[in-house]
């Protein structure tokens, strides 16, 4: 890692996203009521569109502060079309998850995980070869795992981006489409 260090131009964005979450962390901690997902709900009231380009942006970029989804999702049941919703968050998911894949490899984190345990990753490797899109969907799809922690590993062993993406929207498509019929059959929406 300490050849990472080395290079000024990592130091500086990795410095950025360190305190981005930090900010982040702490605008939470001292105004939750800006956070409040409700606060979508009552701007697509009005401006539903808009709404729904606000959430396809925090979608998007949740994943570079390992922010969970699920809140968001049970959130946008409650004030989207379930259809847009979707189509939506499948988009955001992809987004998100190319951003995360990207700025995993700019830091190098494969080439310093394959350094530092060698017989590890050739093991995991393996375990990968010829199954990354169904490893990928079956942890994307599991509830309690968080997405963004399978595409830092699938960019960190250098499996192709258009793998981890297939995998991605298959088990993400499987969930989100379980998550929205369900609780919009449950709550009676739509």
């Amino acid at each position: 890692m300490k050849e990472f260090f080395d290079e000024p131009g990592k130091k500086i964005i990795l410095a950025l996203w360190i305190l981005i979450v930090l900010s982040v962390f702490t605008a939470w901690l001292l105004y939750p009521h800006l956070f409040d997902l409700s606060n979508i709900g009552k701007l697509s009231v009005k401006y539903y569109y808009t709404a729904l380009f606000i959430y396809f942006i925090i979608i998007s970029l949740r994943g570079l502060i390992l922010m969970p989804t699920t809140p968001a999702l049970i959130a946008g049941i409650l004030f989207f079309n379930p259809y847009q919703l979707f189509i939506v968050n499948i988009a955001g998911y992809l987004t998100s998850a190319t951003i995360v894949y990207r700025y995993s490899g700019y830091l190098g984190t494969g080439e310093y995980f394959e350094r530092k345990y060698p017989e590890e990753i050739k093991s995991i490797k393996k375990l990968f070869l010829k199954r990354e899109i169904p490893i990928v969907a079956l942890w994307s799809v599991l509830p309690f795992t968080h997405t963004d922690i399978i595409v830092y590993v699938t960019s960190s062993l250098n499996i192709r981006i258009k793998k981890c993406l297939a995998g991605v929207f298959i088990g993400e498509s499987i969930i989100n489409a379980f998550y929205i019929i369900s609780i919009t059959g449950i709550l009676g929406l739509q």
